[in-house]
């Protein structure tokens, strides 16, 4: 359910079960509790959910919590495929800075 009519966020920390657990993580525990890429099957199972946030909120954001494997981003662009997004009137890419 949306907690708020006009702004609803989702954050996807991962599902690292064993990292959170481990009591010795050393200087590393931020990179072990994180460490987590969503599968096909476990984003698959959000959409159903997104799309009845939607429906309870003016805007609704999906923020993927990144980590040491840099999971965010793919995780990120997966998502925006199953729930079939396309965006429009974006900027053209920027193909280098020099």
């Amino acid at each position: 359910q949306a907690t708020d009519r006009d702004k609803t966020l989702i954050r996807f920390h991962g599902r690292n079960l064993h990292g959170w657990q481990k009591k010795h993580a050393g200087d590393n525990w931020r990179e072990v509790r994180y460490l987590y890429r969503y599968n096909h099957r476990e984003l698959t199972e959000w959409v159903a959910n997104i799309r009845k946030l939607e429906d309870q909120c003016k805007d609704l954001y999906v923020l993927f919590n990144n980590n040491s494997g840099g999971d965010a981003a793919d995780n990120a662009k997966q998502l925006i495929e199953l729930l079939d997004i396309e965006y429009e009137g974006l900027a053209p890419k920027q193909l280098g800075l020099f």
